[in-house]
């Protein structure tokens, strides 16, 4: 008997311990994790930094991102479509007027959406995906991170991304 009860008041001290040294500190992002953030931003070299697909899509247009770099952080982004003629598909009226009402959204108000998040987050994967243009949030986020690679190299050459429908 004294044998089952020194086991179990064993067991509860150990679980007590345990349960003592446990750390309450809700804050998961570690000082390591806080250092990674800070020093991602300060990867990029200042420059431009382009990135387009290798060829027109179906629908005859080839997407491009431009991300400047000031101060080792993302300053300004250019995201849009040109089509055989360098024309932007966010400047195409007829194009806009199509797409707006099938997809609720058009390129001329989602391009602009994507960059300012990008800006304002600072990391491609945060940038938040466009209810009606998920082909478009997908290659814009595909191209950033090709500008952005250079940039961490400060290598201002185009980069050419393979197109995969």
């Amino acid at each position: 008997m004294k044998k089952v009860l020194s086991v179990v008041l064993t067991s509860i001290l150990s679980l007590s311990l345990l349960a003592g040294c446990g750390s309450s500190n809700k804050d998961t992002n570690t000082s390591a994790d806080k250092t990674k953030d800070t020093k991602t931003a300060a990867e990029y070299k200042d420059g431009k930094y382009k990135a387009t697909y290798n060829k027109l899509d179906n629908h005859g247009w080839k997407a491009f991102v431009e991300v400047e770099i000031k101060d080792g952080k993302i300053a300004s982004v250019d995201f849009d479509y040109l089509n055989k003629d360098n024309k932007r598909k966010s400047e195409d009226k007829e194009y806009n007027e199509k797409m707006k009402p099938i997809s609720k959204t058009a390129p001329n108000e989602f391009c602009p959406k994507l960059e300012k998040d990008l800006v304002d987050k600072q990391e491609v994967d945060k940038v938040d995906a466009i209810s009606g243009a998920t082909t478009s949030t997908k290659n814009f986020k595909n191209l950033a991170k090709a500008a952005l690679e250079n940039a961490k190299k400060g290598d201002t050459k185009e980069a050419v991304v393979e197109l995969k429908e």
